[in-house]
């Protein structure tokens, strides 16, 4: 792939949609989830999958599967386009001008929007965590309604699980640094800032102090 397509590919010149090969020099790279690997994607479905699966039959035991066709419905709107708007599109690896979208959560996922490289508002990250709380609280309803509680524990402990290994695992390492989840420390976010000077000054215009101490 010469520049030019480089380029057009990667508009916004962010790092981690550029070539491994420019990760040679990076001190960061360790530390932060910044490249795509179909592990780290393979890494988020086997935490979802401990809620999922006994969500999905605590609510089908429950007699409510139809159902679940509501939810399958809420999930392809809000993960599929809500989310999309309010959280990946002001993520690094939307940048990536492909048409869809290339991650390690939302992969597959069309690109409507355009890349936001400035931090979440606060309102957006309301919504993100209302839409979080529907999501995985959908279920729920069904399963006592139905007096699946074995279930409905199984599935809780599942989505504790998820969340758990999202804050210890992905979070601390996530490059959408504005998510409301985000806890990568103050300095690394600076690092890969510095490496990105688009998303340097969209964050600066935010009010974003790039080089104030930590």
């Amino acid at each position: 792939m010469n520049d030019s397509q480089i380029n057009e590919s990667n508009p916004y010149n962010i790092c981690s949609c550029e070539p491994e090969a420019n990760c040679k020099e990076c001190n960061e790279k360790e530390d932060l989830n910044c490249r795509f690997s179909f592990a780290k994607l393979f890494q988020f479905y086997c935490l979802f999958l401990p809620f999922a699966i006994p969500a999905i039959e605590g609510v089908s035991q429950s007699g409510y599967s139809s159902y679940l066709w509501g939810w399958v419905i809420m999930a392809i709107v809000f993960f599929g386009f809500w989310e999309i708007y309010i959280l990946c599109s002001h993520c690094p690896f939307y940048a990536l001008n492909n048409g869809l979208i290339v991650c390690i959560a939302n992969f597959g996922c069309p690109q409507f929007f355009r890349y936001q490289p400035g931090p979440i508002s606060k309102s957006k990250k309301i919504q993100l965590v209302i839409g979080f709380i529907i999501m995985s609280g959908y279920p729920f309803i069904f399963m006592i309604l139905g007096h699946q509680y074995l279930l409905l524990f199984i599935s809780l402990l599942g989505l504790l699980f998820f969340f758990g290994g999202l804050f210890k695992f992905k979070c601390t390492k996530c490059v959408n640094f504005s998510c409301v989840f985000n806890r990568v420390p103050v300095n690394k976010v600076n690092a890969y800032l510095k490496r990105n000077p688009v998303m340097a000054k969209a964050w600066e215009d935010a009010g974003w102090q790039l080089d104030k101490p930590v």
